[in-house]
């Protein structure tokens, strides 16, 4: 059917409340470094995660689905030159490449396959494994647009999709597609097929090529920290190591040690709250759970000294942060020095969560709480065990 170029069409779409659920927990997971962030944290997370490693997401599992993004893009791409952008053809791509590595994988709880629930029940994923991967494709530098000469997002894509095509002077004009991955490793010789092994493991030139492309994905065309601990060979231990210091540069120091305190404050910060609202639910229930109660003066010993530290301008000049957040740290930066009881800190948690969430703030939502189901805290980590993996990705082959 011909779209109708003379009247606006709408089209709607429903997803199943599991999907909306999938959905959700996606968005959340990107909000900040995986932990829901009741508090608003995220700020602080994204400013010092984007500069020390651009591109990545705590939801990258596995390194090599940025190529397979780019191949299911290619090969969708060459099928039909100046056609339509076509969602559908995509996700047939992704569910073919996906039960090949499902059929490979010799266990599928933490294998790193995107919506594997998903494809084994005979369903699609809410989200697409194109979707999570692409900010590294577009920040690393392997998709550009033709038209724009920049990385374009999902959307910038798929509307230029029809113009992506050259003509030949000779041959009736021949159409044929534009190559939007720059020097991207060829997929392999079996990509296409629906069967046969397929699995996570880099190879030797897509290994060489990433680890490339890392090196000027920072501000301006610069090394980023990532690139620089990936060529240093550094992938293990604490994001505040020796050996991660020694390769960062002066001013990614200086960055760092704000970071770090600012992950010990959001670590007492969510201890806190975490007792809090422990405390309110055995008032709902009757319980005498002390989980984070018991928890929560060890934590604020570990990251006292580290949270009254933290210098909440050069924080706020860092990350651009509001002025209502810093207000919120200058609080829990006073509470932590006075070490006074956790009722002192209460009116400010309970404000401070309900700005942010309203009606669904757990501190006042006594419905929610009866689900409520938390880890102890622990201080934000700019991504470092996802980003430790992908180093280790490339580093095993390059």
């Amino acid at each position: 059917m011909k779209e109708d170029v003379t009247h606006p069409a709408i089209g709607w779409f429903t997803l199943s409340e599991a999907d909306r659920a999938a959905a959700s927990r996606h968005l959340a997971k990107l909000a900040s470094d995986g932990t829901r962030d009741e508090l608003g944290f995220a700020p602080i997370h994204f400013a010092f995660a984007d500069r020390f490693f651009p591109g990545t997401s705590v939801q990258h599992a596995q390194l090599r689905y940025v190529l397979f993004v780019a191949w299911a893009y290619q090969e969708l791409l060459e099928a039909d030159p100046g056609a339509r952008f076509s969602e559908k053809d995509l996700r047939e791509i992704e569910r073919r490449y996906s039960r090949r590595l499902i059929d490979t994988a010799p266990h599928l709880q933490n294998s790193g396959i995107s919506g594997w629930m998903k494809y084994e029940a005979g369903t699609l994923p809410a989200v697409r494994a194109s979707t999570i991967y692409w900010t590294a494709l577009r920040s690393w530098g392997l998709v550009r647009s033709p038209i724009t000469g920049e990385p374009p997002s999902e959307a910038e894509l798929r509307n230029a999709w029809p113009r992506l095509v050259t003509r030949a002077e000779t041959d009736g004009g021949k159409v044929a597609a534009i190559d939007i991955f720059e020097g991207i490793p060829k997929r392999p010789a079996d990509w296409t097929r629906r069967t046969g092994p397929l699995d996570f493991d880099l190879r030797p030139a897509e290994a060489r090529f990433l680890q490339a492309r890392w090196r000027t994905t920072g501000h301006g065309g610069s090394q980023p920290l990532m690139s620089k601990l990936a060529d240093a060979g550094i992938h293990t231990g604490r994001l505040w190591s020796r050996e991660v210091r020694r390769v960062a540069s002066e001013h990614e120091r200086i960055s760092l040690d704000v970071a770090r305190r600012a992950a010990s404050m959001a670590c007492i910060a969510r201890a806190a709250h975490a007792a809090l609202i422990e405390a309110r639910r055995n008032e709902d229930l009757g319980r005498d759970d002390a989980r984070h109660r018991d928890a929560l003066p060890d934590l604020v010993a570990e990251h006292r000294q580290a949270t009254l530290e933290l210098d909440v301008e050069a924080l706020r000049i860092e990350t651009g942060m509001d002025h209502r957040l810093a207000t919120f740290i200058d609080r829990i930066k006073a509470w932590t020095a006075d070490g006074d009881q956790l009722a002192a800190l209460e009116d400010t948690i309970v404000r401070r969560e309900h700005e942010l969430k309203g009606g669904r703030a757990y501190l006042s939502n006594e419905r929610r709480r009866v689900d409520w189901s938390k880890g102890i805290a622990e201080p934000l980590d700019y991504r470092w065990p996802t980003v430790a993996h992908l180093i280790s990705s490339v580093l095993e082959v390059a």
